[in-house]
C-alpha cells in the first residue's frame, strides 16, 4: 500500500491553499444531514482549497461563493434545508454565488430551480470535481480522481476523529427509504483506495476513524464478493496504526462469522456497531421490506453478543409505519427490553415520494406516532440508566475529546462503546496525582457515577492499568 505523501493537515478552520483565481476568494459551506454528507462537504472544501479559496469566517459579510450541502431524507430534514436556502438567498451579497448541492437538490432539482431562481447553481450529490467545473473554476484534481481520493478539509469538532466513507448508495429496498433514489445503487470503493485515505488521515494525526456507508456490511458484495468488510478491516489493521476503528450503519442480514471474529479478536476494532433494526415485529419487518425475520434478527444479535464480550450496540427504531398496530409496538418494546441496546435513536415515519410506503394504508396519525416514540424512548432511558449504573467502579480506557471549559468537570471523553456526536460522553474530573490530559490521547479513568446518557469518572495517573 502506498504511504501518504503529505503530513500537512487541512482543517475547515484554517485557510486553504492559495491560488491565482482571484484576490483571496472565499467560500462558505453549510453542511446539513448525516456523516456521509459531512464527508462530501469535506471533499468539496478540499477542492475549493486547491482552487485557491480560503474559508470564509463567521464575520465575513459576503463570501465569494456560498455552498449549502442539503439533506432530503425525511420531511424535517427537507424543511430545514429549504429554510437555510431561503435564508442564504435573503443574505446573498452583490456578486456572491449561491450553490445548493446534496440530496435535496438531487431529489427535487427541477422544482427547486423553478421555485428558487435566485440560486446560481443546483447540483446533486457529490462527484469529484463536478462543482468546480460547473462554476468554471480550476482544480488540481486528477481526471481519474475517485471519491475520497483527494485531501479533505476536515470539519469535525474533534480534531482526532474522522469519518471514512467506504461506499456510496444502497442496494436495499426498504419501504420507507428514499436514499437509493437519491444516491443510487451501492458502489463500494476499493480496499486499496480506502487504505490510502486512512493513511492520509493517520498522517494528519487522526486517532479514531468511523467507517461509514449506507450499508457497511454489504461492502464489496455488488462486486461478486471479491472484497469484503472483513478483508477491509484486516487491511486497515495491517497498513495503518490508527488506534480505534469504529463501524457505523451495518445491515443486520450480513453479520458474517468472519466479521464477528475480527471484531472479537482485534483490539483496535472498537467493540461497537451501529445496526439499525427499525423494528422487531414480524409484520412490520415484512411490510418495511427488511428481508429478514424477527427471529433471524434476534439470532444474529445474540451471536454477536456471545462472541464479543463487552459489545456495545447502537440501533434505531422507526415508529408509525403505515399499518403499525399497538401489538407491533408491544413486540418492539419486548425486543428492546430483551436485547438492551447500549444506544437507541427513534424516528417518526414520514411519507416520502417515490418510496414503497408512500401509498400504503392505513396511515398513522402524528399524535399516535409521537406517543409511540415517547413510549419507546422512555423505555430506552431506563435501560440506558441501568446499563450505565452497572459500570460504576470499573476502570476503562477513554479517548479525551476536549477540555471541558466552563463546566464543573475538567475533560470530556468517550469509551470505545460510544461514537462521537451521537452517544454517551464521559465527564472526567482530575484525580489525585493525575497529570493533565490532552485531546486525542487515550487515558484510563475510574467510573464513579452515571446518568441516563452520561458517565462520570476520575482521571487516573498516566500508566495506570
Amino acid at each position: 500500500m502506498p504511504k501518504p505523501k503529505s503530513t500537512s493537515r487541512p482543517r475547515a478552520s484554517a485557510p486553504a491553499a492559495s491560488g491565482a483565481i482571484a484576490p483571496s476568494p472565499k467560500v462558505r459551506l453549510l453542511n446539513l444531514g448525516c456523516s456521509k454528507n459531512q464527508v462530501d462537504s469535506e471533499n468539496i472544501l478540499g477542492e475549493f482549497g486547491r482552487a485557491g479559496f480560503v474559508l470564509a469566517q463567521d464575520d465575513d459579510a459576503s463570501p465569494t461563493i456560498t455552498v449549502i450541502n442539503t439533506c432530503g431524507f425525511i420531511e424535517a430534514a427537507k424543511e430545514e434545508s429549504i429554510q437555510e436556502i431561503l435564508a442564504a438567498v435573503e443574505a446573498k451579497g452583490k456578486g456572491e454565488k449561491l450553490v445548493v448541492a446534496g440530496c435535496l437538490a438531487q431529489r427535487y432539482m427541477e422544482d427547486l430551480k423553478k421555485d428558487i431562481p435566485e440560486v446560481d447553481l443546483f447540483i446533486g450529490t457529490y462527484k469529484p470535481g463536478e462543482m468546480l467545473e460547473r462554476l468554471g473554476l480550476n482544480s488540481s484534481l486528477p481526471s481519474d480522481c475517485k471519491v475520497g481520493a483527494g485531501p479533505r478539509s476536515l470539519m469535525g469538532e474533534e480534531k482526532h476523529h474522522a469519518f471514512l466513507k467506504i461506499a456510496e448508495g444502497c442496494n436495499r429496498i426498504c419501504g420507507f427509504c428514499a436514499i437509493p433514489g437519491m444516491r443510487g445503487k451501492q458502489k463500494s470503493r476499493s480496499i486499496a483506495d480506502i487504505v490510502t485515505e486512512a493513511q492520509q488521515l493517520q498522517a494528519w494525526g487522526i486517532q479514531e476513524i468511523s467507517l461509514i456507508a449506507q450499508d457497511l456490511t454489504y461492502f464489496g458484495r455488488e462486486k461478486d464478493g471479491k472484497e469484503s468488510l472483513e478483508q477491509l478491516l484486516q487491511a486497515l489493521l495491517r497498513h495503518t496504526d490508527i488506534p480505534w476503528i469504529r463501524m457505523m450503519y451495518g445491515y443486520p442480514a450480513f453479520l458474517t462469522d468472519g466479521l464477528i471474529d475480527v471484531m472479537a479478536t482485534e483490539k483496535r476494532i472498537c467493540k461497537y456497531m451501529d445496526i439499525p433494526i427499525q423494528h422487531a415485529s414480524q409484520p412490520m419487518l415484512k411490510a418495511m421490506r427488511r428481508n429478514y425475520t424477527s427471529e433471524q434478527l434476534r439470532e444474529g444479535l445474540t451471536r454477536m453478543r456471545n462472541a464479543i464480550p463487552g459489545l456495545a450496540l447502537r440501533t434505531t427504531a422507526l415508529l408509525g409505519y403505515p399499518g403499525e398496530t399497538e401489538k407491533d409496538v408491544d413486540d418492539l418494546m419486548g425486543f428492546l427490553e430483551e436485547m438492551r441496546f447500549r444506544h437507541l435513536g427513534c424516528f417518526s415515519y414520514s411519507d416520502e415520494e417515490g418510496t414503497h410506503a408512500f401509498d400504503l394504508q392505513p396511515k398513522i396519525s402524528q399524535d399516535v406516532i409521537e406517543a409511540r416514540v415517547d413510549r419507546v424512548m422512555t423505555l430506552q432511558r431506563q435501560i440506558s440508566l441501568e446499563e450505565n449504573e452497572k459500570r460504576i467502579g470499573q476502570t476503562v480506557e477513554v479517548i479525551i475529546d476536549a477540555v471541558a471549559e466552563g463546566a464543573d468537570h475538567h475533560w470530556n471523553g468517550r469509551t470505545e462503546g460510544d461514537a462521537p456526536e451521537v452517544d454517551n460522553t464521559v465527564q472526567i474530573f482530575a484525580g489525585e496525582g493525575a497529570d493533565a490530559a490532552d485531546p486525542g490521547t487515550f487515558r484510563k479513568v475510574l467510573i464513579t457515577d452515571a446518568s441516563e446518557y452520561d458517565l462520570v469518572a476520575t482521571l487516573l495517573p498516566s500508566g495506570s492499568r
